[in-house]
């Protein structure tokens, strides 16, 4: 009994000592380890291991873009024609289309085709009768003039310049009576589409009453209102064009891309066609202070009709920049600048391991010194700036210098490998 409890009391003496022995260097190595700690920083993260803001980048390139003055305006005929007869009389038929129909509204013609003809009997007569005129004439004086070779005094000098005068009389009235048999045909000048027909086969017409409107649209005209403030970029704009197509080999057109409104029954618009700029006016109009210019544009294939609504951008500039949309462009004021991406290699660091090396993405705030607003997109020119791509989601939160990570899953065909570090 004695033995065990001496054996205890050995344990318990061994535990005491052990757990003092334990707190002393306990006590001593938190000492030391708080007064390096306090000497020292915290470990900042590694660049792959912080936040990222997660942004949406956009590719971009250098290319030729246009700068572009937007307006609206109404579709115009290139000329309309007012056909009339020049003689009166009764409409006797009228002209025949391709498929022998009666000409109506919307049938194209031909130049030189006939469009009516009125009752012509009494312009033959009138003609014949004039031709009769000139036989008379013509034999009345043939016989004074042989009476005159056979007796000087057979017939007065006053006689035959009547008979003289009488011949020439004659023959203008065959002309006029040709003419007026002429006229009772009516025939289109142009080849054009008939916009109106005012008459009916059987009514009788006055001298100069307009029957036919005809409208030449194989090209049409595309009227729209310039301001005064900018209708001196357009000038300067057709001037320079004008120049360059005065050197040999110069071939450069005002162009304007014309949009259509409406769409069609698949809510798809229509597709854009493009015309050139044919004439800017000289003065303003009186009622709205506007310019009209008329913008030229191809209508070979019959699908644009006067009255039609369409929308010209007109091309007043071609620059080497940078089309970017303009979500992507930040504006403060009268300032504006956008963000883009620079990349930068950065090692991979996991606990205390080094992985490798890593791509890691920037954000760089780029000032802009000039732009071209176009609505939805913004012209940027190259000479300015030199990016390759720039952030069009994620950029009005971002600081100049922070790490993003790209979400749309390539950059310039690459693949962000930094995208699943976080």
């Amino acid at each position: 009994m004695k033995a065990k409890l001496e054996k205890l009391l050995h344990y318990a003496v061994l535990i005491v000592v052990t757990l003092v022995a334990g707190w002393v260097m306990w006590f001593l190595s938190s000492k030391e380890k708080g007064s390096d700690l306090a000497a020292q920083e915290p470990r900042p993260l590694a660049l792959v291991a912080q936040q990222k803001a997660p942004v949406e980048l956009l590719p971009v390139s250098v290319r030729q873009c246009e700068i572009v003055s937007t307006f609206a305006g109404k579709i115009r005929p290139w000329e309309t024609y007012q056909i009339a007869f020049e003689v009166p009389g009764r409409v006797q038929a009228l002209g025949t289309g391709h498929r022998g129909q009666e000409l109506d509204e919307g049938d194209r013609v031909e130049a030189g085709q006939v469009l009516a003809r009125l009752d012509d009997r009494v312009y033959r007569a009138q003609k014949s009768e004039a031709a009769a005129r000139i036989e008379l004439a013509q034999s009345e004086l043939k016989r004074a003039e042989e009476a005159n070779r056979n007796s000087r005094t057979a017939v007065s000098e006053t006689q035959v310049q009547q008979f003289i005068t009488d011949l020439a009389l004659a023959k203008a009235q065959h002309e006029v009576a040709i003419k007026n048999l002429d006229d009772a045909t009516l025939e289109a000048p142009v080849a054009a589409a008939i916009s109106r027909r005012m008459i009916k086969t059987g009514e009788s017409v006055n001298a100069h009453q307009m029957v036919f409107e005809l409208v030449e649209n194989d090209r049409v005209l595309l009227v729209v209102d310039v301001p005064e403030s900018q209708v001196r970029e357009l000038e300067n704009r057709d001037r320079e064009l004008r120049e360059q197509r005065a050197d040999p080999g110069g071939a450069a057109e005002f162009v304007a891309h014309v949009r259509m409104e409406g769409r069609d029954r698949f809510g798809r618009p229509w597709p854009a066609v493009d015309g050139r700029v044919h004439h800017i006016a000289e003065v303003a109009d009186e009622r709205t202070g506007l310019f009209q210019v008329e913008i030229e544009l191809d209508n070979r294939d019959g699908m644009l009709r006067p009255g039609m609504v369409a929308t010209a951008d007109i091309v007043t500039g071609v620059v080497p920049g940078y089309t970017v949309p303009d979500a992507a462009v930040i504006f403060r004021g009268r300032e504006a600048h956008l963000f883009t991406v620079d990349r930068e290699p950065a090692d991979m660091e996991v606990l205390y391991w080094q992985l490798g090396t890593t791509e890691i993405h920037r954000a760089r705030r780029v000032p802009l010194r000039q732009w071209v607003d176009l609505g939805e997109t913004v012209i940027i020119p190259a000479e300015d700036i030199q990016i390759d791509s720039v952030i069009v989601r994620g950029q009005y939160r971002l600081a100049d210098g922070q790490i993003v990570r790209p979400i749309n899953g390539a950059v310039d065909g690459r693949v962000d490998v930094a995208e699943g570090v976080n």
